[in-house]
Protein backbone atom coordinates (compact mmCIF):
# COMPACT_ATOMS: atom_id res chain seq x y z
CA UNK A 1 0.00 0.00 0.00
CA UNK A 2 2.64 2.26 0.83
CA UNK A 3 4.58 2.20 -2.50
CA UNK A 4 1.56 2.58 -3.86
CA UNK A 5 0.69 5.17 -2.55
CA UNK A 6 4.04 6.89 -3.27
CA UNK A 7 3.46 6.11 -6.71
CA UNK A 8 0.33 8.24 -7.04
CA UNK A 9 1.66 10.75 -5.38
CA UNK A 10 4.94 11.00 -7.55
CA UNK A 11 2.64 10.46 -10.23
CA UNK A 12 0.45 13.50 -9.22
CA UNK A 13 3.02 15.95 -8.51
CA UNK A 14 4.85 15.36 -11.97
CA UNK A 15 1.69 15.04 -13.61
CA UNK A 16 1.11 18.74 -12.55
CA UNK A 17 4.68 19.60 -13.72
CA UNK A 18 3.93 18.39 -16.64
CA UNK A 19 1.07 20.11 -17.44
CA UNK A 20 2.89 23.52 -17.01
CA UNK A 21 5.87 22.01 -18.53
CA UNK A 22 4.99 20.07 -20.91
CA UNK A 23 8.48 18.24 -20.18
CA UNK A 24 9.15 14.36 -21.65
CA UNK A 25 11.80 14.16 -19.02
CA UNK A 26 11.77 11.07 -17.60
CA UNK A 27 13.72 9.19 -14.24
CA UNK A 28 14.22 6.36 -12.51
CA UNK A 29 12.93 6.65 -8.69
CA UNK A 30 15.72 6.33 -6.35
CA UNK A 31 14.15 5.19 -2.78
CA UNK A 32 16.16 6.64 0.25
CA UNK A 33 15.97 6.27 3.61
CA UNK A 34 16.88 9.77 6.23
CA UNK A 35 19.13 10.90 4.06
CA UNK A 36 20.39 11.08 -0.32
CA UNK A 37 23.43 12.02 -1.71
CA UNK A 38 25.15 12.14 -5.46
CA UNK A 39 27.70 14.46 -6.88
CA UNK A 40 25.21 17.17 -7.51
CA UNK A 41 22.99 17.78 -4.31
CA UNK A 42 22.32 16.41 -0.73
CA UNK A 43 19.08 16.37 1.27
CA UNK A 44 18.39 14.93 4.70
CA UNK A 45 15.81 14.43 7.40
CA UNK A 46 16.97 17.09 10.58
CA UNK A 47 13.93 16.87 12.77
CA UNK A 48 10.00 15.87 12.67
CA UNK A 49 8.48 17.90 15.34
CA UNK A 50 5.24 18.14 16.90
CA UNK A 51 3.49 20.99 18.51
CA UNK A 52 1.83 18.82 21.35
CA UNK A 53 0.78 14.82 20.85
CA UNK A 54 -2.84 15.83 19.60
CA UNK A 55 -1.95 18.32 17.04
CA UNK A 56 -3.06 17.58 13.33
CA UNK A 57 0.10 19.36 11.87
CA UNK A 58 3.97 18.21 12.03
CA UNK A 59 6.74 20.14 11.19
CA UNK A 60 9.03 18.34 9.04
CA UNK A 61 12.84 20.22 8.85
CA UNK A 62 15.15 19.34 6.05
CA UNK A 63 18.59 20.29 4.92
CA UNK A 64 19.15 20.35 1.50
CA UNK A 65 22.54 21.78 -0.55
CA UNK A 66 23.33 22.02 -4.23
CA UNK A 67 26.84 21.24 -5.73
CA UNK A 68 28.85 23.64 -8.29
CA UNK A 69 30.31 22.34 -11.74
CA UNK A 70 29.76 20.17 -14.77
CA UNK A 71 26.66 19.19 -15.49
CA UNK A 72 25.94 19.90 -11.47
CA UNK A 73 25.29 23.47 -13.22
CA UNK A 74 22.66 22.19 -15.05
CA UNK A 75 20.64 22.26 -12.02
CA UNK A 76 18.31 25.46 -11.24
CA UNK A 77 16.49 23.96 -7.66
CA UNK A 78 15.09 21.13 -6.14
CA UNK A 79 10.98 20.17 -6.19
CA UNK A 80 9.95 19.05 -2.92
CA UNK A 81 6.77 17.44 -2.70
CA UNK A 82 5.27 15.93 0.86
CA UNK A 83 3.29 13.43 1.69
CA UNK A 84 0.41 15.68 3.63
CA UNK A 85 2.02 18.75 2.63
CA UNK A 86 2.45 21.17 -0.30
CA UNK A 87 4.51 21.07 -3.42
CA UNK A 88 7.80 23.40 -3.03
CA UNK A 89 9.99 24.34 -5.42
CA UNK A 90 13.37 26.00 -4.23
CA UNK A 91 15.92 27.70 -6.57
CA UNK A 92 19.94 27.20 -6.38
CA UNK A 93 19.79 30.39 -5.05
CA UNK A 94 17.42 30.11 -2.05
CA UNK A 95 19.00 26.48 -1.34
CA UNK A 96 22.57 28.99 -1.07
CA UNK A 97 20.82 31.51 1.46
CA UNK A 98 19.30 28.69 3.77
CA UNK A 99 19.97 25.17 3.14
CA UNK A 100 17.01 24.33 5.84
CA UNK A 101 13.78 23.92 4.50
CA UNK A 102 10.34 23.00 7.25
CA UNK A 103 7.09 21.44 5.57
CA UNK A 104 4.07 22.03 7.47
CA UNK A 105 2.05 18.10 7.04
CA UNK A 106 -1.16 16.08 7.96
CA UNK A 107 0.08 14.39 10.83
CA UNK A 108 -2.23 10.88 10.19
CA UNK A 109 -1.19 10.82 6.20
CA UNK A 110 2.14 11.84 6.89
CA UNK A 111 2.73 9.12 9.85
CA UNK A 112 1.15 6.50 7.44
CA UNK A 113 3.54 7.53 4.39
CA UNK A 114 6.43 9.42 5.73
CA UNK A 115 7.92 10.09 2.52
CA UNK A 116 8.95 13.39 0.43
CA UNK A 117 9.80 13.43 -3.26
CA UNK A 118 12.40 15.25 -4.57
CA UNK A 119 13.66 15.91 -7.83
CA UNK A 120 16.12 17.96 -9.19
CA UNK A 121 14.83 20.75 -11.90
CA UNK A 122 15.59 22.70 -14.88
CA UNK A 123 14.23 26.02 -16.46
CA UNK A 124 13.30 25.49 -19.82
CA UNK A 125 11.94 27.12 -22.60
CA UNK A 126 9.52 24.83 -25.27
CA UNK A 127 7.76 26.29 -28.58
CA UNK A 128 4.90 24.32 -30.17
CA UNK A 129 4.48 26.40 -33.28
CA UNK A 130 1.84 24.31 -34.31
CA UNK A 131 -0.10 25.52 -31.19
CA UNK A 132 1.68 28.62 -31.14
CA UNK A 133 1.99 27.95 -27.61
CA UNK A 134 5.58 29.04 -25.67
CA UNK A 135 6.24 27.72 -22.20
CA UNK A 136 9.33 28.95 -19.54
CA UNK A 137 9.30 26.63 -16.25
CA UNK A 138 10.81 24.02 -14.47
CA UNK A 139 11.45 20.55 -15.89
CA UNK A 140 11.92 17.12 -13.48
CA UNK A 141 15.55 16.15 -13.81
CA UNK A 142 16.58 12.37 -13.04
CA UNK A 143 17.38 11.02 -10.23
CA UNK A 144 13.65 11.62 -8.08
CA UNK A 145 14.18 10.30 -5.06
CA UNK A 146 11.35 8.95 -2.48
CA UNK A 147 13.21 9.74 0.62
CA UNK A 148 11.44 8.26 3.78
CA UNK A 149 11.85 9.06 7.06
CA UNK A 150 11.31 5.65 8.56
CA UNK A 151 9.61 6.91 11.49
CA UNK A 152 7.52 3.13 11.84
CA UNK A 153 10.53 0.63 12.25
CA UNK A 154 12.07 -0.65 15.15
CA UNK A 155 15.09 1.22 14.58
CA UNK A 156 13.64 4.65 13.54
CA UNK A 157 16.62 7.48 12.22
CA UNK A 158 14.05 10.32 13.35
CA UNK A 159 12.02 10.26 16.29
CA UNK A 160 8.65 12.49 16.47
CA UNK A 161 9.96 15.27 19.02
CA UNK A 162 7.94 18.10 20.70
CA UNK A 163 8.68 21.61 19.61
CA UNK A 164 11.49 23.11 21.28
CA UNK A 165 11.61 26.61 22.88
CA UNK A 166 11.45 29.09 20.16
CA UNK A 167 13.14 32.25 20.91
CA UNK A 168 11.83 34.92 18.54
CA UNK A 169 13.48 38.19 19.98
CA UNK A 170 16.28 38.93 22.40
CA UNK A 171 17.05 42.39 23.01
CA UNK A 172 18.49 44.81 25.85
CA UNK A 173 18.38 48.75 26.46
CA UNK A 174 20.55 50.77 28.59
CA UNK A 175 18.03 52.41 31.00
CA UNK A 176 18.54 54.66 34.32
CA UNK A 177 18.18 51.60 36.41
CA UNK A 178 20.53 49.25 34.78
CA UNK A 179 20.28 47.45 31.58
CA UNK A 180 16.92 45.91 30.51
CA UNK A 181 17.24 42.59 28.60
CA UNK A 182 13.82 41.20 26.98
CA UNK A 183 12.68 38.30 25.13
CA UNK A 184 10.07 36.39 23.70
CA UNK A 185 9.29 32.88 22.72
CA UNK A 186 6.87 31.77 20.15
CA UNK A 187 6.25 28.47 21.70
CA UNK A 188 7.65 26.57 24.21
CA UNK A 189 8.21 22.73 25.40
CA UNK A 190 9.53 21.24 28.77
CA UNK A 191 10.88 24.72 29.52
CA UNK A 192 12.05 24.98 33.19
CA UNK A 193 13.91 28.18 33.31
CA UNK A 194 16.36 30.44 31.38
CA UNK A 195 19.68 31.66 33.25
CA UNK A 196 20.77 34.88 32.11
CA UNK A 197 24.54 35.05 31.57
CA UNK A 198 27.08 38.26 30.72
CA UNK A 199 30.40 39.34 29.62
CA UNK A 200 32.67 41.72 29.28
CA UNK A 201 34.40 40.53 26.09
CA UNK A 202 31.83 38.25 24.12
CA UNK A 203 33.67 34.93 25.48
CA UNK A 204 33.58 34.53 29.15
CA UNK A 205 30.31 34.22 30.61
CA UNK A 206 28.81 34.47 34.60
CA UNK A 207 25.54 33.72 35.48
CA UNK A 208 23.97 36.89 36.76
CA UNK A 209 20.49 35.91 37.27
CA UNK A 210 17.22 33.14 36.54
CA UNK A 211 13.65 33.77 34.99
CA UNK A 212 11.37 31.00 35.30
CA UNK A 213 9.82 29.62 32.15
CA UNK A 214 5.94 28.88 31.69
CA UNK A 215 6.75 24.85 30.53
CA UNK A 216 4.48 24.40 27.59
CA UNK A 217 3.01 26.62 25.65
CA UNK A 218 1.87 27.45 21.94
CA UNK A 219 1.46 31.23 22.56
CA UNK A 220 3.53 33.87 22.90
CA UNK A 221 5.11 34.88 25.95
CA UNK A 222 7.58 37.95 27.04
CA UNK A 223 10.14 38.10 29.26
CA UNK A 224 12.11 40.65 31.09
CA UNK A 225 15.07 40.87 32.79
CA UNK A 226 17.16 44.11 34.77
CA UNK A 227 20.66 43.81 35.05
CA UNK A 228 21.37 46.83 38.25
CA UNK A 229 25.06 46.82 37.73
CA UNK A 230 26.30 46.49 34.34
CA UNK A 231 30.11 46.87 33.28
CA UNK A 232 31.18 50.13 32.01
CA UNK A 233 30.80 50.43 28.22
CA UNK A 234 29.88 46.95 26.29
CA UNK A 235 27.95 44.59 27.74
CA UNK A 236 27.12 40.90 26.41
CA UNK A 237 24.55 38.88 27.32
CA UNK A 238 23.09 35.50 26.41
CA UNK A 239 20.10 32.79 27.68
CA UNK A 240 20.89 29.61 28.74
CA UNK A 241 17.49 27.97 28.25
CA UNK A 242 16.99 25.20 30.18
CA UNK A 243 14.85 21.84 29.96
CA UNK A 244 12.79 20.02 33.65
CA UNK A 245 15.04 16.67 32.32
CA UNK A 246 18.21 19.07 32.74
CA UNK A 247 18.98 19.77 28.57
CA UNK A 248 19.68 23.14 27.50
CA UNK A 249 20.52 25.32 24.78
CA UNK A 250 22.03 28.84 24.34
CA UNK A 251 20.73 31.62 22.91
CA UNK A 252 22.41 34.03 19.87
CA UNK A 253 24.91 37.03 22.14
CA UNK A 254 23.79 40.47 21.75
CA UNK A 255 25.76 43.49 22.99
CA UNK A 256 24.79 46.62 25.30
CA UNK A 257 26.83 49.49 25.78
CA UNK A 258 26.19 51.09 29.48
CA UNK A 259 25.93 54.84 29.51
CA UNK A 260 25.35 57.37 31.73
CA UNK A 261 21.85 58.13 32.34
CA UNK A 262 22.11 61.30 31.02
CA UNK A 263 23.98 60.67 27.87
CA UNK A 264 22.86 59.88 24.67
CA UNK A 265 21.27 56.68 23.27
CA UNK A 266 20.54 54.96 20.02
CA UNK A 267 18.68 51.33 19.52
CA UNK A 268 17.22 49.40 17.33
CA UNK A 269 14.36 46.87 18.23
CA UNK A 270 14.17 44.21 17.11
CA UNK A 271 17.68 43.56 16.74
CA UNK A 272 18.47 41.67 14.01
CA UNK A 273 15.46 43.31 12.28
CA UNK A 274 13.55 40.71 10.22
CA UNK A 275 11.69 41.72 7.05
CA UNK A 276 12.79 45.46 7.35
CA UNK A 277 9.80 45.92 10.46
CA UNK A 278 11.95 47.74 13.12
CA UNK A 279 11.64 50.97 15.25
CA UNK A 280 14.58 53.01 16.76
CA UNK A 281 14.69 54.45 19.89
CA UNK A 282 17.01 57.80 20.86
CA UNK A 283 17.06 59.37 24.10
CA UNK A 284 19.41 62.65 24.26
CA UNK A 285 20.14 65.09 26.64
CA UNK A 286 17.58 67.60 25.19
CA UNK A 287 14.63 66.39 24.09
CA UNK A 288 13.77 68.90 22.09
CA UNK A 289 16.74 68.62 19.61
CA UNK A 290 16.71 67.60 16.10
CA UNK A 291 18.47 64.11 15.79
CA UNK A 292 20.18 62.94 12.35
CA UNK A 293 19.67 58.99 12.21
CA UNK A 294 22.48 57.62 9.15
CA UNK A 295 21.99 53.40 8.35
CA UNK A 296 25.76 53.01 7.11
CA UNK A 297 27.31 49.56 5.45
CA UNK A 298 30.60 48.09 6.29
CA UNK A 299 32.39 50.69 4.31
CA UNK A 300 31.24 53.42 5.61
CA UNK A 301 28.46 54.28 2.59
CA UNK A 302 25.47 55.74 4.30
CA UNK A 303 22.28 53.81 2.55
CA UNK A 304 19.68 55.50 4.35
CA UNK A 305 19.68 58.91 5.98
CA UNK A 306 16.80 60.25 8.52
CA UNK A 307 16.05 63.39 10.68
CA UNK A 308 14.18 62.42 13.40
CA UNK A 309 12.42 64.97 16.12
CA UNK A 310 10.96 63.54 18.40
CA UNK A 311 13.17 60.47 19.77
CA UNK A 312 11.29 57.51 17.90
CA UNK A 313 12.19 56.41 13.91
CA UNK A 314 9.85 54.05 12.32
CA UNK A 315 11.95 52.26 9.95
CA UNK A 316 9.60 50.65 7.24
CA UNK A 317 9.68 47.84 4.82
CA UNK A 318 10.27 50.06 1.87
CA UNK A 319 13.36 52.03 3.68
CA UNK A 320 15.48 48.94 4.23
CA UNK A 321 14.57 46.14 2.46
CA UNK A 322 16.70 46.14 -0.10
CA UNK A 323 19.67 46.01 2.26
CA UNK A 324 20.56 42.69 4.30
CA UNK A 325 23.58 42.07 6.34
CA UNK A 326 25.60 44.18 9.60
CA UNK A 327 25.23 47.89 9.59
CA UNK A 328 25.84 50.45 11.76
CA UNK A 329 23.32 52.83 13.33
CA UNK A 330 24.74 55.95 13.61
CA UNK A 331 22.70 58.63 15.57
CA UNK A 332 24.09 62.56 15.75
CA UNK A 333 22.57 65.18 17.77
CA UNK A 334 24.38 68.29 18.38
CA UNK A 335 27.82 67.71 19.94
CA UNK A 336 26.67 63.73 20.69
CA UNK A 337 27.19 61.32 18.49
CA UNK A 338 26.32 57.56 19.57
CA UNK A 339 26.67 54.03 17.34
CA UNK A 340 25.23 50.75 17.05
CA UNK A 341 25.61 47.34 14.81
CA UNK A 342 22.77 45.90 13.63
CA UNK A 343 21.68 43.22 11.56
CA UNK A 344 19.54 43.36 8.67
CA UNK A 345 17.45 39.91 7.73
Amino acid sequence: MKNKYTLFRLFAVFSFLFLLSVSDAKAQITTSVCSFENDCFFVAYEAIQEESPTSPTLLVVLSAFLNEGGTCNDIDGLIFAPVGGTVVLLSREQLAANSTIEFTVDRASFTATPDIIISPYEIRTISIPFFNFSYTGPFPLPPIVDLQARLDSNEPCLPITPLAVELISFTGLPTESGINLNWSTASEENNSHFEVERSADGTTFEQIGKVDGHGNSATTIDYTFIDPAPHNGENYYRLRQVDFDGQFEYSMVIGVTSTAPDAMQVVMYPNPCRGGDCEVLIRTSKAAQETLLELKDMSGRVVLSKRVQNGVAQLTPEDIRQHKGFFILTATSGNEVVHQRVVLE
